[in-house]
């Protein structure tokens, strides 16, 4: 019956419906059950449930620990020999163990000792430990440093966090360094390798590295797990952090985000597919997402950080963002495409060095449109000062990223570099296939169909029901589609219409410039002027309707203000 085994060997081959099988969500079932309070007798009865339901193979090594400990505990010295052989044989598990836990040294008593000890022995021989303990090494500088920022009991001057983030920096870049060299004379620290006490160290240190180094990171473990040599959670949550540093929707929802010390607000991270999250994080072996976020709360609550008695949001089918005493429109996409604002003025003035930063911040805090992302793209070609520290996201990534958001390539493909456009033709179809694996296809179809036609448009709009852009294909093509409605809108029906667009703009739906660009072929077709100044900006005999206050829409709009050029 092992078939888990079976999940994770075919976890990057294919994603079955069935995945997430009856046995896991037994086995979640069964973790409820555990309380701080129970004595290890009644632990032991619901290791020895797990233990039934998978047929002597529990998927989670920790566990298998657990239930040895419980039964030392409990003097069952038939079943403590059962997991002292089962835990040495996992590819994962350091033999060592048993020679420096106090709790641990009755075995040499025993009468099967030496068989197990020789097991231990033979395994001992094919790992690198010198390896492992060398990233034992780095882990613990690396967490050192952390809990010193995040001391609770030491109240941190500006200085003092200035000096403490200089040193994090300093310690995450020569480990990172480290272990670039590790992995190229010694090969990926897998199970097998350095233990899962080494493979979980690297792991960490990864998860503190740039994001250049993540994605190959990824890759790597990525055959780790499918071989039954790396933590498949561990995987998880790497992938899902590359892909919030990147601007993507998490896969697994283990990313948060919040605004400041008991503010009250905290929600998941943008996140792919919701309605299938759990099938996803099944197969990683992780816990339902309900349970991970409770005690990710409670977590934040016992370190001060939220409110105890704020109550928890819950989460239907459609709301792709949890919120802590807060509402789906308490943080807008729109207040984050500020930021992006404020880069596309700089490459309208020529100032690429001051843009690139602004873009690689700003455009790691939300799923990206491609539009922006072809800024930032002509941005680091025209820009001489890609050397500098803030921008660790090659030209070739800012392009994975556009056709991972949706893009197709284009006539404006051609005006690239082949040396950027050759490997990304190459990877083109099994970079767009990722994209639409984790669309929410019946939803995308009633968008399309629904854009088809202004007024089921507009009564899809006003039902209530969230069509968000990192679920959805449809929004990617919709400007055409807008473009067509526009003209039909008369003086007595335009605004209206452009109220449920905007909402679209504020949910990060429908790019600003898109929506700016509707609005003011719909208001010049009707008053013979333009209201943000598009037209204006191009055509001196186009005038703009009261332009004293045109900067001043232009940037509730998001846009940048117009500097160059007098409206009349």
């Amino acid at each position: 019956m092992r078939q888990v085994l079976l999940f994770v060997a075919i976890l990057y081959v294919v994603f079955p419906a069935c995945a997430q099988s009856e046995q896991w969500k037994c086995y979640l079932d069964i973790c409820k059950q555990f309380s701080s309070d129970m004595t290890p007798s009644e632990k032991m009865e619901v290791y020895a449930r797990m233990d039934s339901l998978f047929d002597g193979y529990v998927p989670v090594r920790q566990q298998e620990m657990n239930y040895m400990e419980a039964a030392l505990l409990c003097g069952d010295t038939v079943t403590f020999k059962k997991m002292a052989f089962r835990v040495v044989r996992w590819k994962g598990w350091n033999p060592l163990v048993f020679y420096y836990m106090d709790q641990y040294k009755s075995l040499r008593d025993c009468d099967w000792w030496p068989e197990l000890d020789s097991i231990q022995q033979a395994i001992h021989g094919r790992k690198d430990y010198s390896y492992a303990e060398t990233l034992y090494q780095m882990e613990q500088e690396d967490q050192a440093v952390r809990r010193a920022f995040s001391d609770p009991d030491h109240t941190h001057t500006k200085a003092d966090e200035d000096s403490l983030s200089r040193r994090m920096h300093e310690v995450d870049s020569v480990n990172l360094a480290k272990l670039i060299r590790l992995i190229d004379t010694l090969g990926f620290p897998s199970w097998d390798r350095v233990c899962s006490y080494g493979a979980r160290a690297a792991w960490l240190i990864a998860q503190h590295a740039h994001p250049w180094f993540q994605y190959g990171y990824v890759k790597q473990m990525r055959k780790a797990v499918a071989d039954t040599n790396a933590d498949p959670s561990n995987l998880a949550y790497l992938e899902d952090r590359l892909r919030t540093g990147r601007g993507l929707p998490q896969l697994y929802g283990t990313q948060f985000s919040s605004t400041g010390k008991n503010n009250r607000t905290v929600w998941l991270c943008p996140t792919a597919d919701i309605k299938n999250i759990n099938l996803r994080r099944g197969q990683m072996l992780m816990p339902l997402l309900e349970d991970y976020i409770e005690g990710y709360l409670k977590t934040e609550t016992e370190q001060g950080l939220l409110d105890s008695d704020t109550p928890l949001t819950e989460m239907g089918d459609n709301y792709v963002r949890y919120y802590y005493l807060g509402d789906q429109f308490s943080l807008r996409p729109i207040d984050m495409q500020e930021g992006v604002t404020d880069a596309v003025a700089y490459t309208n003035t020529g100032d690429y060095c001051a843009a690139i930063p602004v873009f690689c911040s700003r455009l790691s805090n939300l799923y990206p449109f491609v539009r922006d992302l072809k800024h930032y793209l002509e941005c680091l070609l025209r820009s001489e000062c890609v050397g500098n520290q803030y921008c660790y996201i090659s030209h070739y990534e800012v392009l994975e990223r556009m056709v991972l958001c949706g893009y197709e390539p284009d006539a404006w493909l051609d005006s690239l570099p082949d040396t950027l456009t050759v490997p990304l033709l190459a990877d083109y179809a099994n970079l767009h296939d990722e994209y639409l694996r984790y669309l929410n296809h019946e939803d995308d179809a009633e968008l399309t169909a629904a854009l088809a036609n202004r007024a089921d448009f507009e009564a899809l709009l006003r039902s209530g029901k969230n069509y968000h852009r990192y679920e959805l294909d449809a929004w990617n093509h919709a400007y055409p589609l807008l473009l067509k409605m526009t003209d039909e809108l008369t003086e007595d029906d335009y605004e209206e219409f452009f109220a449920l667009l905007w909402r679209e703009v504020e949910r990060g739906n429908l790019h600003a410039e898109d929506y700016v660009s509707l609005y003011d072929r719909t208001y010049y077709r009707i008053y013979g002027k333009d209201w943000y100044g598009t037209f204006a900006a191009t055509d001196k005999h186009i005038r703009t309707a009261k332009p004293k206050t045109l900067n001043e829409r232009r940037r509730a709009a998001c846009l940048p203000p117009i500097q160059s050029k007098k409206t009349n």
